[in-house]
């Protein structure tokens, strides 16, 4: 993966976060989705990436952007979901092996809200 590859997924993931109170959740599917030959671990360095650019863009006034936290969250949970491949076998997860997880064992990122 480039850095213009990184910055392409960053910006992505920054859009996608600040699209309305689910756009953190969302944003880590739709990130597998366009990229999925990438790995989980590069998912979760964009998403964090991308909490510290809205951070910064606010100054380190998280408290007033609930995205950054929220973002952070799903990357955590991201990681939780490698960890959980990774005991199954799996080496170096990409994202299409993360949305194919999503779809048979857990959901939570893949299901629509209402």
């Amino acid at each position: 993966m480039g850095l213009k590859q990184i910055d392409d997924m960053v910006d992505f993931a920054i859009a996608r976060v600040s699209d309305g109170p689910d756009g953190p959740r969302s944003a880590v599917a739709d990130l597998a989705r366009r990229w999925p030959d990438v790995s989980g671990l590069q998912l979760v360095f964009v998403l964090v990436s991308a909490a510290h650019a809205i951070e910064r863009v606010f100054d380190g006034d998280a408290a007033e952007h609930s995205e950054v936290g929220q973002t952070l969250r799903m990357a955590s949970l991201l990681a939780a979901d490698l960890f959980a491949l990774e005991t199954r076998g799996a080496s170096a997860p990409t994202g299409r092996s993360l949305l194919t997880y999503w779809r048979e064992e857990d959901p939570f990122f893949v299901a629509t809200r209402n």
